[in-house]
């Protein structure tokens, strides 16, 4: 009994429903046969202004894109043209690191040959030095063994 009064509430209320759609077309309805009999009730002279008033602003759109279309091209071409550009600077760079980079090891070679020769004069240099320190060191010797021969021979001198 008591699902029985959902049901009769459940179509009572889509009834209701019904009801207020059926009105609401109702009036939809009738405001377009309204706004309808106002198109119909334009003059001519309305009419011709309206026209008059898209040809205009279709002449403007076509501008419009024409002028947008142009801008278009050129901005392309343009863009196109810097990324030429930037390709031919790319590759002017990577030269210039290729270069710099060969100036790099060449002069680290030259820096390295020359040291290599900066010791070798100098290893000739010390073992000169130390020639002749040996030499000074022998005539040295030489000279004092001859020393205590000296002062006799002075003393006797004497």
């Amino acid at each position: 009994m008591f699902a029985l009064m959902f049901v009769f509430l459940g179509v009572g209320v889509a009834f209701l429903c019904y009801r207020q759609l059926h009105q609401t077309s109702a009036l939809a309805v009738g405001a377009m046969e309204e706004s309808y009999r106002d198109t119909l009730e334009c003059t001519e002279e309305d009419i011709t202004d309206k026209v008059v008033f898209l040809e205009k602003r279709v002449t403007e759109l076509e501008k419009d894109t024409a002028a947008n279309g142009e801008q278009h091209s050129r901005l392309k071409q343009e863009n196109l043209q810097l990324v030429h550009r930037a390709n031919a600077l790319e590759e002017q760079l990577k030269e210039q690191e290729l270069r710099a980079d060969q100036t790099l090891l060449e002069e680290i070679k030259k820096q390295r040959e020359m040291l290599s020769k900066m010791e070798r004069e100098k290893s000739i240099e010390i073992e000169n030095l130390q020639a002749r320190l040996q030499l000074l060191d022998d005539e040295n010797s030489e000279l004092r063994s001859c020393v205590p021969c000296l002062k006799a021979n002075i003393e006797r001198l004497e």
